[in-house]
């Protein structure tokens, strides 16, 4: 078995490096964020709960720590 055979298909290769933003990446995320902090439609709220139990439901398959305690 080669050692590229133990690599998990999902891990970074190990060059990886992130990509530097630029001011047009930084314009669009701020009007991103300024969208999606005046969002009053609930689905938010709504949603979290049940992703963060699925979440933690996913990591104990794995016998990993939850990430949410509440």
């Amino acid at each position: 078995m080669t050692v590229q055979a133990l690599i998990h298909p999902y891990e970074p290769e190990s060059g990886f490096s992130a990509k530097p933003l630029f001011s047009q990446d930084i314009k669009k995320m701020i009007r991103f964020l300024d969208e999606w902090m005046t969002d009053e439609s609930g689905y938010d709220e709504k949603t979290l709960p049940k992703l963060k139990k699925l979440l933690d439901r996913k990591r104990d398959n794995i016998s990993a720590r939850k990430l949410f305690n509440e």
